[in-house]
């Protein structure tokens, strides 16, 4: 059966606004910030089969790649054995690709005594158990010192909870009773989802929504295709580094290495040249890697996005397991966004930033902020209960052929969260944020800058325990055509007792004990530039000097734009700028140095002068 394309794009829309709805849902329900205010959620409809046909339009990137998996997994364990009303939990890293954080709930759907759809609703909990508070744990060597891990488990019958299987939960977990918000709203956001599709099929007739899953399919596959076809055939390469094997870190930063190729109207990523998996959490498994791919991969066709299965018809992706990039059991998987994940995701757009050079160069980013995962618990000095919250913060992305990078902003791969609001947090955490601003220098410089980074520095109001587990303190977010890297993740603290004391802690801090009236210092990547800094606009680096987000130094030292004071402002030196830069431009210039001074493979990538 062919839709006409009115009734297919009234129904491809609908689809994903119930997802919308879903995700909604869960965030006006759940009780922790990290959903509710963060929105580090996600909603998703898969066919009968288990194949992605919609999820929310901003839904976490990280989550895309498993739900087929998940899906997949729970009918294996259930034996397709399901009944109207039967909702099943499940968070295994190694079935469902993320970690054990990402807790879902699976519906089957069924419509005329058939199953016809299956629903998810994800949430990432602050806590699941393990040795810390936000069960991130960058010393660990084994996944056991993780967190709860979930097979799949029927946790709602005929819509009533299971509460035995949910006290399983609670007992092992902190602040486990907060988590029975997140279920309930995780499980009405897939009651939503449901009377929404059922309603699809009471209007339309199963017939014509079977047909309109599969033209989803079809109408991605072919769009994708069609623009894979007009770039040029070829490999492309690229790839990116980790600060360091946290376990040992003697030994030489962990490699993360993509060859894309492109043949005709298909591409190939591949990745079985990256390095091994470390003892300790920067990997991922199998699924995560597919995630990331698409990831980095809509970005460059974002008109495609939301993902679904027709995406990955067109691609293959290849992994040596036992990689970083596709770890095994009972390797740890905790930290795989803030390490691996974030990495492949860059790789992925910097190949096809080579692959769209000649053709379309406006479809180029450089590197951007990397999610650093800052965990705090411990028990409130006013309740006297415990609490655990997951922090995180926003940063540069990177600068475009085109354009400066965005300032103040989520991780490119999870564009659809955002910042916990300070007035939250210090209502419901012994906080008290002394900063919230740019970073000044943090950004990468180039002809475009990369955005500025942002300090969120707090003061403890009682004793706390924090982990921290991030990642480009060193090998910062690299910039393209010649464009440095950016500013790096930093973490520090001032102890109450010696105030003048920065004591860094790195993006591996592991449950360090604090004070109350202990500082946090937490500051976050700036965005890779792109271009040379010399042909930067020097009317633009005046405009960042007044701003605070250059400093006068840099300005002259890496920019060559000499500023003076006049009339009570910065002004431009017109002559002295000349003369600077090209004293600069006789030397022998280091283009795409940056913090940590690793040059990922391809950093000059250009793009013709004409199409500048």
């Amino acid at each position: 059966m062919e839709l006409d394309p009115i009734t297919f794009e009234v129904l491809r829309n609908a689809l994903a606004t119930m997802c919308d709805e879903g995700s909604e849902m869960i965030a006006r329900l759940a009780y922790a910030p990290t959903i509710s205010e963060g929105h580090d959620h996600s909603c998703a409809l898969l066919t009968a089969e288990g194949r992605l046909v919609a999820h929310g339009n901003r839904d976490q990137a990280p989550h895309i790649g498993s739900f087929e998996p998940s899906v997949k997994v729970v009918r294996e364990w259930i034996n397709d054995k399901f009944e109207p009303g039967d909702v099943y939990i499940f968070n295994d890293p190694y079935g469902g690709g993320t970690h054990c954080n990402d807790v879902k709930l699976i519906r089957p759907i069924h419509f005329g005594g058939k199953l016809v759809a299956f629903n998810s609703a994800t949430g990432h909990w602050p806590d699941v158990g393990g040795a810390l508070p936000g069960s991130f744990n960058p010393q660990a060597k084994d996944c056991y010192s993780e967190g709860l891990r979930i097979p799949p488990m029927r946790i709602f019958k005929n819509d009533e909870l299971d509460r035995t299987v949910m006290a399983l939960i609670e007992l092992n977990m902190r602040t486990g009773s907060e988590r029975v918000a997140d279920i309930y709203a995780q499980h009405r956001a897939g009651l939503l989802l449901q009377e929404r599709l059922i309603g699809l099929f009471e209007s339309h007739g199963d017939q014509t929504i079977q047909a309109l899953f599969s033209d989803v399919f079809d109408y991605t596959e072919t769009m994708f295709r069609a623009q894979v076809a007009e770039l040029p055939d070829g490999s492309y390469e690229f790839e990116d580094f980790s600060d360091c094997d946290v376990i040992h870190p003697d030994r030489p930063r962990i490699r993360i290495h993509c060859r894309m190729t492109i043949t005709g109207d298909e591409a190939t990523f591949d990745f079985t040249d990256s390095d091994k998996a470390p003892m300790g959490p920067f990997g991922f498994p199998r699924p995560s890697l597919d995630t990331a791919v698409y990831d980095g991969t809509l970005h460059c066709f974002p008109h495609l996005s939301p993902l679904n299965n027709g995406l990955s018809r067109a691609i293959t992706i290849l992994s040596t397991p036992g990689s970083c990039v596709d770890i095994q059991e009972p390797t740890p998987a905790s930290g795989y966004a803030s390490g691996a994940y974030e990495k492949v995701a860059a790789v992925t757009m910097a190949c096809w930033a080579k692959a769209f050079a000649p053709v379309n160069p406006k479809r180029m980013y450089a590197a951007g902020i990397n999610l650093a995962n800052l965990c705090i618990g411990g028990v409130h000095p006013k309740t006297g209960k415990q609490y655990v919250n997951y922090l995180w913060n926003e940063g540069g992305q990177g600068a475009r052929s085109y354009k400066d990078g965005n300032s103040f902003q989520m991780m490119i791969f999870i564009g659809g969260a955002t910042n916990q609001p300070i007035e939250i947090l210090e209502r419901w955490y012994p906080l008290l944020y002394t900063n919230c601003n740019g970073v000044q220098d943090s950004c990468g410089d180039g002809r475009h800058r990369g955005g500025v980074g942002i300090d969120r520095s707090f003061k403890t109001r009682g004793a706390m325990t924090l982990t921290m587990h991030g990642d480009r303190a060193e090998v910062t977010p690299f910039g393209l055509a010649g464009g440095t890297n950016g500013g790096p993740n930093i973490l520090a603290v001032r102890r109450a007792a010696t105030p003048d004391v920065e004591e860094e802690l790195g993006m591996h801090a592991m449950g360090i004990q604090l004070e109350a009236g202990d500082h946090v210092i937490y500051r976050s990547n700036g965005g890779g530039g792109f271009g040379d800094p010399l042909e930067r606009d020097p009317s633009s680096v005046l405009a960042d000097v007044t701003a605070g987000w250059v400093s006068q130094g840099k300005a002259e030292e890496v920019y060559g734009v000499a500023l003076v004071a006049a009339n009570g402002k910065m002004e431009i030196d017109a002559a002295a700028t000349l003369s600077s830069r090209e004293a600069l431009q006789s030397r022998d210039r280091n283009y795409g140095y940056g913090w940590g001074e690793v040059h990922p493979l391809g950093e000059r990538v250009r793009v013709p002068e004409a199409a500048e």
